[in-house]
């Protein structure tokens, strides 16, 4: 693990981008005002805080970036569920000015670890390999990694082409599970929760390499728990949950 410094503590960031990803997902985008190029390490996450004009009150939350570095831009997928900041951001409109605190976290991607990788990510909890992905393609380089996404319906994948390119183009070998299908969704693919003899099924080398898990708690202790139950090293885990 890397230590990082905070580069950025609270300066202006200007909303310049609001794309709807799924039905419950929106990808907003943030620039710097200074035009500060922050250096981070993916997998780590920004702190975003809106100030109320008229109150002076601040809402923050953490989010994990999605973006590769560095840059002087942060991107985010937000799950639009009506708390206190995602009410903020569903009436946000372009050129709003937000206040950003960058980066934190131990969730640190090593993308020279000269290894295989093993990413987990279950909702929202893809952002950070994106981050990743998104890292290695500005790089040029191809990662022997497989990736086992859960989603509750269909319609819940994030950049799904996006991910369907990584999937071409780097040789990303990419799962996705759905964990509530219905009939007439028109879903052919793997479905139920991911566990340990889903992995050993769609992974079997998995032994061989590092692991990530990104998701809601209850996600990521279960699958943690399941690697360490099948044999894996929890030195070759890393793990970063929310909610």
């Amino acid at each position: 693990m890397v230590v990082l410094k905070p580069v950025v503590i609270n300066k202006p960031y200007a909303l310049t981008s609001i794309e709807k990803s799924t039905r419950d997902v929106t990808t907003f985008r943030f620039e710097s005002k200074e035009k500060t190029n922050v250096h981070f390490i993916p997998g780590m996450f920004a702190m975003l805080t809106y100030k109320d004009p008229e109150t002076g009150k601040s809402i923050s939350r953490a989010f994990s970036i999605a973006n590769a570095p560095p840059s002087d831009y942060f991107e985010f997928f937000i799950a639009m569920i009506n708390g206190q900041l995602t009410s903020k951001l569903a009436n946000a409109k372009v050129n709003d000015t937000y206040y950003i605190s960058a980066p934190y976290g131990q969730f640190q991607f090593d993308i020279n670890a000269g290894t295989k990788f093993l990413f987990l990510a279950g909702g929202t909890g893809v952002a950070p390999f994106f981050s990743m992905l998104r890292q290695a393609e500005a790089m040029g380089k191809k990662l022997d990694c497989s990736m086992i996404y859960s989603v509750k319906y269909p319609y819940d994948i994030i950049e799904k082409q996006e991910l369907d390119k990584f999937s071409a183009d780097m040789e990303l070998k990419a799962l996705v599970t759905v964990t509530r299908p219905a009939e007439g969704d028109g879903w052919t693919g793997q479905t139920g929760r991911v566990n340990g003899e889903m992995i050993k099924k769609a992974v079997p080398d998995f032994m061989d390499r590092v692991a990530y898990i990104c998701g809601p708690p209850e996600f990521v202790k279960a699958l943690k728990d399941d690697l360490v139950a099948m044999g894996m090293n929890d030195r070759e885990i890393r793990a970063e949950m929310w909610g």
